[in-house]
């Protein structure tokens, strides 16, 4: 359990955290007070909810989302030669999961500004330290660097990816800005996937039609995606980049 918490990290860490103690406080004091306290059984049950909407939470963190992306790998076409970038990349879920389709002549770079706010355990040389354990130290590569900034030139790779990080990009102007750099550094014809939460799925769709690009598909996802439950769900959104 430990091990895979530092591989993976936990997603917003406080979260998940903050559910499950309240829960089990809440859930102690109804039992507790029982006797006495009139509300005792609504305080257990709205304790347990709050147990069960953060182990849901983890869930999702741990496996969920690895899940969903396996489910995108499956409908994409990935060329081994490929240059792939991950914005947001933390403990290079993501990142590691391209990097097993290309070949020594392509290359996967993730950036990230490594806060561990968003991700438990989110360091530069935590992510580094992984790739290497997983031998593609040769083919991807991490770096800090800012989504609003990126220090690449236009049309460099053919992926360009998000996982549950551009939402922490805060205000609506900012996201605005690191879509359009996300797009300035695709290449022709090539493929933008965001996953995310917050509920900003339109908001990146109608950003990425106003820069030009094709909306391929967008999904929201059930359990696999909740993030303490389906008020809060996961969704994708792929786009194709047709100009150039």
């Amino acid at each position: 359990m430990w091990k895979t918490l530092k591989n993976k990290g936990l997603d917003a860490p406080l979260v998940p955290i903050s559910y499950i103690v309240g829960g089990l406080i809440a859930a102690g004091f109804g039992l507790a007070f029982k006797q006495s306290y009139s509300g005792a059984l609504w305080t257990v049950l709205y304790g347990l909810a709050m147990v069960l909407a953060g182990g849901i939470f983890v869930h999702t963190s741990i496996r969920g989302k690895g899940l969903i992306w396996d489910s995108i790998l499956k409908q994409i076409q990935i060329n081994p030669t490929d240059q792939v970038l991950d914005l947001g990349t933390g403990h290079g879920l993501v990142l590691l999961k391209f990097a097993a389709k290309l070949s020594a002549s392509g290359h996967a770079t993730g950036i990230d500004f490594w806060r561990q706010s968003d991700q438990s355990a989110n360091s530069l040389q935590n992510t580094q330290a992984i790739i290497a354990e997983q031998g593609f130290s040769e083919i991807a590569e991490v770096l800090t660097a800012d989504m609003t900034d990126l220090p690449f030139a236009n049309q460099t790779y053919n992926f360009v990816v998000s996982s549950m990080a551009i939402h922490n990009i805060k205000p609506a102007a900012a996201r605005k800005k690191a879509l359009k750099e996300a797009v300035r550094v695709l290449a022709k014809n090539g493929i933008l996937i965001i996953v995310d939460t917050g509920h900003h799925k339109h908001e990146y769709i109608a950003v990425l039609k106003s820069l030009g690009l094709k909306i391929e598909s967008s999904k929201t996802y059930g359990i696999a995606g909740w993030w303490t439950g389906p008020w809060m769900p996961t969704y994708a959104v792929i786009a194709k980049q047709t100009a150039g």
